[in-house]
């Protein structure tokens, strides 16, 4: 049923003092006897250095490829032992006879706590000479399982909290210009509404409007008429506050909700993105394009509720692009 996964690898004392003989691991059959082992199984010599394991282990422990000493993979977390060193063990094992229990932890990358989990480990001594060659280690089967169990369902809740968080950005986000989208423009501009009369603040809703959008698209195509309006949305966004809200309202429309903002500091702002919309440059097969914008604005201290700021700043826009484009005005008070 099982496998050796790792090829025998000769004995190579690493204490030039040491005193016990020990044998060659080449000469005890490691695949067969991972093979008669049931649980998660591997096998090094007596310096600590991995010269087999099982099926069962890899399944439990993938990145067994990568290690060459059981230290690579586990501490030792026995507290009856009179060494805190995997590679000392055989020393107390090699005056017993049959299996040794003792308690590993996982050494693992992520943050998250690792249980110990018994084990039993065994000398495994040279069929000739009966000097002590390998150690056995034999893991509790049902505590890896556990331990695998609990690892995929961390994975599994990392995963769902990832997919959680995008599926909550798209369904607030405009696709094409990562904008925030209609849909959370009109629940933020609620929110400020009822919160600036408890602050004491005042906030601006601006309208914008592309000109002449329509040609672009018919003119160069749309994909022209799509680049167009992700520079725009970007120009847009660069010219605000962290603070400020940017969205696409729908086509070639915008709004932007500047919080915590007077009529005058709205029009100042105004005055610096309109500069820069006129230098914006759209590439195309002509080579490049030029756009202008219109804009209308009103504060919310203007309005009586937020659909009725909205329609004055639709209302200014509607007359800026009536006297001529490229302009913003101020709703009427």
């Amino acid at each position: 049923m099982s496998t050796l996964a790792s090829s025998s690898v000769p004995f190579e004392s690493t204490d030039e003092n040491t005193d016990t003989q020990q044998a060659d691991t080449s000469k005890l059959g490691i695949a067969s006897i991972l093979a008669n082992v049931t649980e998660a199984a591997v096998v090094t010599n007596l310096s600590g250095k991995i010269v087999g394991y099982n099926r069962q282990l890899n399944d439990v422990v993938p990145h067994i490829h990568d290690a060459h000493c059981i230290t690579d993979l586990f501490t030792l977390s026995s507290k009856s032992l009179n060494t805190t060193c995997l590679t000392n063990i055989g020393d107390t094992v090699g005056r017993r006879s049959g299996s040794f229990p003792i308690q590993l932890t996982r050494i693992h990358t992520g943050a998250e706590s690792q249980p110990s989990i018994p084990t039993f480990v065994s000398m495994l001594r040279a069929p000739d000479t009966r000097l002590p060659a390998a150690l056995l280690y034999k893991l509790d089967e049902h505590i890896l399982r556990f331990s695998m169990r609990l690892r995929q369902i961390h994975i599994a809740k990392k995963e769902h909290a990832r997919y959680a968080k995008q599926a909550t950005l798209n369904a607030i986000t405009d696709p094409l210009t990562g904008l925030k989208n209609r849909r959370f423009v009109q629940s933020f501009m609620d929110l400020q509404w009822h919160g600036q009369f408890r602050k004491g603040e005042d906030s601006v809703l601006i309208l914008f409007d592309i000109d002449h959008f329509k040609q672009i698209n018919d003119t160069h195509g749309h994909p022209v008429g799509d680049e167009a309006i992700k520079v725009f949305a970007d120009c847009l966004l660069s010219q605000a506050r962290p603070t400020d809200v940017v969205g696409r309202w729908g086509g070639e429309e915008f709004i932007v909700l500047l919080t915590n903002c007077s009529c005058e500091q709205a029009r100042v702002y105004l005055e610096r993105v309109m500069t820069h919309i006129r230098l914006l440059k759209v590439p195309c097969d002509q080579g490049h394009i030029s756009m202008t914008a219109s804009a209308g604005y009103c504060a919310f201290s203007q309005a009586k509720s937020v659909e009725h700021s909205f329609t004055q700043a639709d209302t200014a826009l509607y007359a800026a692009k009536s006297n001529g484009r490229d302009r913003y005005k101020k709703a009427s008070a």
